[in-house]
């Protein structure tokens, strides 16, 4: 989600859906089926996963990623954002992770909220990257569920893979997208995004990326909308082959995508139900993963 609406859009695509489909795949159901995907049986057993069935977030696999950005350089994380990032605003309950966007004063800012990440604890190159969540109600809210690369590597010149990003100024559309390119305000961005007749926010959903080589794709509720190959985004290089990437879950508020915060909306909640890590294809070695050690490059 760094520095989302910056920089080179070298291009988008907006789906509108028919009736039946939108309503097919906005409708809350998870489905139980395969996806369309031509990468062979899709493994059955995570490599790495988070139910959120214990008592508080699990230090072993997340860390808390802490303050404003100032601290490094990036006050506002970049995008502007109002928020006050502290563990308090994050609770594992009734076997889902909650993350709560609130108003209160912590600071010099006057809205909190959480984020957390895998770096340290856990990164991947390739498979699937799924997380079930409920998606906050209200105007300001801008929850993300993303990848950024390891290693001490200027953004974005390593890449970073946004699997579900929403403002709450637009419910009912959900977006993905990849950055890439030179250094800001240099930097390109290709992106997809799916329009439903419904908020996204009313229910539970399943959203996901299929990594493979030269490709990622974007999935809700099991259904494929969207997709990038190394060749659409000529001249520039492909960068997410290179080296595994961790996940990312945050709640900002305000900023580029999130807009606007009424105060009456909130506090609000991005509620997790699990994350998974999968293998896409069973018969070959396409994933792999880490448990990386030592210091990385920023999380911006």
């Amino acid at each position: 989600m760094a520095r989302i609406l910056l920089g080179i859009v070298l291009c988008c695509l907006s789906v509108g859906l028919s009736a039946d489909l939108s309503t097919n795949i906005a409708s809350g159901m998870d489905s139980d089926s395969n996806s369309d995907s031509d990468t062979g049986p899709q493994c059955s057993r995570p490599i790495w996963q988070d139910e959120f069935s214990g008592r508080a977030v699990d230090t072993r696999k997340w860390q808390f990623d802490l303050g404003d950005g100032c601290h490094r350089g990036l006050c506002g994380w970049g995008n502007d954002e109002q928020q006050w990032y502290q563990p308090d605003n994050a609770r594992v309950e009734n076997g889902a992770l909650h993350i709560t966007g609130r108003r209160e004063r912590s600071n010099g800012r006057w809205y909190t909220s959480a984020k957390l990440t895998t770096k340290g604890r856990f990164s991947a190159r390739y498979g699937r990257f799924e997380a079930r969540m409920k998606l906050p109600s209200g105007r300001g809210f801008w929850p993300a569920f993303w990848m950024m690369p390891q290693g001490n590597i200027t953004w974005p010149l390593a890449g970073e893979i946004d699997i579900l990003e929403h403002s709450g100024h637009t419910p009912e559309t959900i977006l993905g997208a990849i950055h890439f390119g030179r250094e800001w305000p240099d930097n390109a961005h290709y992106s997809e995004s799916l329009l439903a007749p419904v908020p996204w926010t009313e229910d539970f959903h399943v959203y996901a990326v299929e990594w493979l080589p030269e490709e990622i794709r974007w999935f809700v509720n099991d259904k494929e909308y969207g997709s990038v190959t190394a060749a659409e985004i000529l001249p520039y290089p492909w960068v997410f082959d290179e080296r595994p990437f961790y996940l990312n879950l945050n709640l900002a508020l305000g900023g580029t995508l999130g807009g606007k915060i009424r105060n009456a909306d909130l506090p609000g909640e991005l509620v997790v139900d699990y994350v998974r890590v999968y293998r896409l294809n069973c018969d070959e070695d396409t994933a792999t993963a880490t448990k990386s050690h030592g210091s990385h490059n920023r999380n911006a």
